[in-house]
């Protein structure tokens, strides 16, 4: 199956040397059916980084997956895949232009550093007679065969044939670009510091994957409670279920994630369910960043109390003095449950009291 994993242009570097590893604090790799959403996620990853955006396109086989590691620890649903284990470079289909091949002394170094997980001053130096002829190979590899990317097990093997001092004792899995080094009969991942895994996490796990909606929304409390990192994914997974009331419940879930997606969260912000489209409204308007105050308007406005009183729970996120026209729709409310939390945060802010 086709998928997307969006990133930023440092992390997709390592990920073209080494593959996708979990990146604390989650513990797994994610995944999107639609190019659009992984795109939006990478934005969002690139701002906070102040780096460029990056996606890229994958070839993975699901039911191989979940042979090898477990159906728990592949979990696909509603176009959002999760994997509980480290992805090798070999499911990448495209390397995009940003994603840098290194081909000088300073970048092979850099590269077979990070691979072997040492730092520049106890690794190979980039003067090492084996890194200026694997440079000048990589050199005479790229000019002669222009077309055909340069494959990292390649340059692995030419690595090791050039550099057997620092490769021993390790040993290199040419699919993932793992690296292991035998200590007392134990493998330990060089590089590699995986998060510690929550006790809870099992249990969430197993409660998602119950045919019961109400243990279904237990697993997303759960996750909620553990404060998992990945936990706007959890919802989207869970926003086109077969019950409504686990779909709400990933909607208001999602709430207590720092950032979001609103795209996706938009076709139910359109249902005829008034509890579904209560709590869509809200996520759209934490979530639709600049958009948000045409969402708070279009929430306030809504027939329906349950709708009002949801949007006007999350007016926290808006600034009263540069969106009065929406704090207003929200005083002048006919539920005083909207007039009441739209009072709390306008108090002492130059609005005049209600009669």
């Amino acid at each position: 199956m086709i998928v997307f994993h969006g990133t930023t242009h440092r992390r997709a570097e390592r990920i073209c040397e080494v593959g996708f590893l979990p990146r604390k604090p989650s513990r797994r790799v994610w995944f999107a059916k639609g190019r659009g959403y992984a795109l939006r996620r990478a934005r969002q990853q690139a701002r906070r980084a102040r780096d460029r955006p990056v996606v890229l396109t994958c070839d993975i086989n699901i039911s191989q997956f979940r042979e090898r590691l477990g159906k728990k620890r592949v979990r696909y649903n509603n176009g959002v895949l999760a994997i509980d284990a480290p992805v090798p470079v070999s499911v990448l289909r495209s390397h995009p232009s940003v994603v840098g091949q290194p081909m000088t002394p300073e970048e092979l170094a850099a590269w077979v550093n990070h691979l072997l997980g040492l730092k520049a001053y106890k690794g190979v130096s980039r003067r090492d007679p084996g890194i200026e002829r694997l440079a000048r190979w990589v050199l005479n590899r790229v000019t002669s065969q222009p077309q055909s990317r340069l494959r990292p097990g390649e340059l692995l093997h030419m690595a090791r044939q050039w550099l057997p001092e620092h490769f021993k004792g390790v040993e290199v899995d040419p699919k993932s670009l793992r690296a292991y080094r035998r200590v007392r009969q134990i493998d330990v991942a060089a590089g590699m510091d995986a998060p510690e895994p929550d006790p809870r996490d099992d249990e969430a796990l197993t409660l998602l994957a119950d045919p019961k909606p109400k243990r279904r929304i237990r697993g997303l409390a759960i996750l909620a409670d553990m404060e998992d990192p990945d936990l706007f994914e959890w919802c989207v997974m869970y926003l086109n279920d077969r019950s409504v009331n686990v779909r709400v419940a990933a909607l208001h879930t999602m709430l207590r994630s720092e950032d979001g997606d609103g795209e996706v969260i938009a076709p139910l912000a359109r249902s005829e369910n008034k509890r579904v489209r209560a709590a869509a409204i809200a996520a759209m308007a934490k979530f639709s960043e600049d958009d948000a105050p045409r969402w708070f308007a279009r929430g306030l406005k809504d027939p329906e109390p349950c709708v009002r009183i949801e949007t006007a729970a999350v007016l926290s996120t808006l600034d009263p003095a540069e969106h009065r026209g929406v704090f207003e729709l929200a005083l002048y409310d006919p539920n005083p449950d909207v007039v009441r939390l739209a009072q709390k945060l306008t108090a002492g802010k130059g609005y005049p009291k209600r009669l």
